[in-house]
């Protein structure tokens, strides 16, 4: 920041400033070293930047793993606004970097919400601390490359907006929040009860969901088909006790109501909603209608039977977390007024620590150490020429898929014919963490096996390459998601 700059900055915005640019570059730095270590799954790291990859090329939003566009899979047009980076600087690093950014970001919508709601810019700032250390939203900094990341500020500075009762801009904001996926529709209509709530203007309770239900709609009937190729959206795959369709899912949900509330109740839900509203003081965020809009992320991640929507540090808790930490601020608002300065400062300050006193959520110490094996991987990867189809482990997905064609290590057991397709096959003999373990069997069908001959052999690490030239690619993988 230059003299001039920071003449010109507030005394009042400086440390949010300061509090912005360190958590940026203090968790852009971990999450670097997570990925650079291979110290977790990095297979979505592998995904976006392949798609990235594709789309600077000319492909839009084509993805290897796929076969075919993202837009089979999410309705996120948002990765849009990613491209001319992603085009003057290409590769993980870039993308790692700019999620951090969008994340901390992020305090900035939230500082100015709560400075209208509690009115004191110390509490304010340490209510924005207190969110982008709240574990659904510190963690998506060294989680993979998702989409929600990107669209959380567009949400907060909605709300602001919402807030500030400055309907071009809500509406402006809202509709860039819906190009990010296509539930996030559900969170926007959500404004309109709101308003009805608060007794707004009929264009506040109009407005919301008239612009997003159309969309959702559109999303589900109309995008999302016509890029999936008659495959089955993924998605309908995390409802399998209610149904294979969303409107078969509507209805089971509707005609058999036992069913879902015994779902509802379940130990697994239990656990996963403590963990939710626990860093907020368990009844905070249920104290104002300001958190209305977390509902229909909620209500999917109960509803569903996939155990991943539960895991608090994964992206599927992202919008949750922005709306009933909202409403958290709402509810410490509420009682400012009855209290002093210090006291309104210290329910923020209580906030704060217990944001980060719930870190076990998401980090995880292991992850960031080198494996013994680190530089045999490496070598690995460089005995791969770089314009060559691949196969690989999900833990080194992220370093190897800047070339048109990769794809998991576990296709050869679950569609043999199309994993055969690739030129080289890494596989790593130290994995245990991770599906499929290399079993004797599984190593003697490549080093035994005349169609493939080995051309790296290091700490149990080992590059296979398939003779017989190169691929032709008439078997696709699966359209639509995995």
């Amino acid at each position: 920041m230059t003299p001039a700059m920071r003449r010109r900055l507030p005394d009042s915005a400086k440390p949010l400033v300061i509090l912005i640019g360190v958590y940026v570059v203090l968790f852009f730095l971990l999450a670097h070293r997570r990925w650079a270590v291979f110290g977790n799954d990095t297979s979505d790291f592998g995904y976006f930047n392949n798609m990235f990859w594709h789309t600077v090329r000319g492909d839009f939003f084509y993805a290897s793993a796929t076969g075919g566009s993202n837009l089979a899979v999410h309705t996120a047009f948002l990765w849009a606004l990613l491209i001319p980076a992603y085009w003057l600087i290409p590769g993980v690093p870039t993308l790692i970097f700019l999620q951090t950014l969008f994340l901390g970001i992020c305090a900035w919508p939230v500082y100015l919400i709560a400075r209208r709601v509690v009115q004191d810019h110390t509490a304010a700032l340490i209510l924005a601390a207190a969110f982008i250390l709240l574990p659904p939203i510190v963690s998506q900094n060294v989680n993979q490359i998702e989409e929600p990341s990107f669209i959380a500020v567009f949400l907060l500075f909605a709300f602001y907006f919402y807030q500030m009762e400055r309907f071009g801009p809500f509406m402006l904001f809202a509709g860039i929040s819906c190009l990010g996926r296509e539930n996030v529709p559900l969170a926007i209509a959500m404004f309109g009860v709101y308003a009805l709530i608060q007794r707004r203007a009929w264009k506040w309770i109009v407005g919301p969901p008239a612009m997003a239900i159309p969309y959702f709609l559109l999303a589900l009937y109309v995008i999302l088909p016509h890029f999936q190729q008659g495959a089955q959206w993924h998605a309908m795959r995390m409802f399998k006790y209610l149904g294979n369709t969303p409107t078969a899912i509507v209805w089971t949900a509707l005609t058999d109501p036992g069913r879902v509330l015994g779902h509802l109740t379940s130990q697994e839900n239990l656990t996963y909603f403590v963990f939710l509203i626990q860093p907020l003081g368990w009844v905070l965020p249920f104290l104002s209608p300001a958190s209305l809009m977390a509902l229909p992320d909620l209500a999917i991640n109960l509803l569903s039977d996939n155990t991943a929507l539960k895991v608090i540090n994964w992206h599927y808790n992202v919008i949750t977390g922005c709306f009933i930490f909202v409403g958290t601020i709402y509810a410490v608002g509420r009682y400012a007024p009855r209290f002093g300065q210090n006291q309104v400062r210290s329910g923020a300050t209580a906030i704060l620590l217990l944001s980060i006193a719930h870190w076990f959520l998401w980090f995880f110490p292991h992850q960031y150490q080198r494996l013994p094996h680190h530089e045999s991987l490496v070598r690995a990867m460089r005995a791969v020429p770089p314009d060559k189809s691949l196969i690989v482990p999900v833990r080194i997905q992220g370093h190897i898929t800047s070339r048109a064609h990769y794809d998991q290590l576990n296709y050869f057991r679950q569609n043999p014919a199309y994993a055969r397709q690739f030129e080289y096959v890494i596989l790593d003999a130290n994995e245990r963490q991770y599906p499929p373990l290399i079993t004797q069997e599984f190593f003697d069908s490549f080093y035994k096996n005349p169609e493939y001959r080995m051309v790296f052999a290091e700490n149990n690490v080992f590059v296979f390459q398939r003779l017989g030239g190169e691929s032709d690619w008439k078997i696709k993988p699966r359209v639509g998601g995995e």
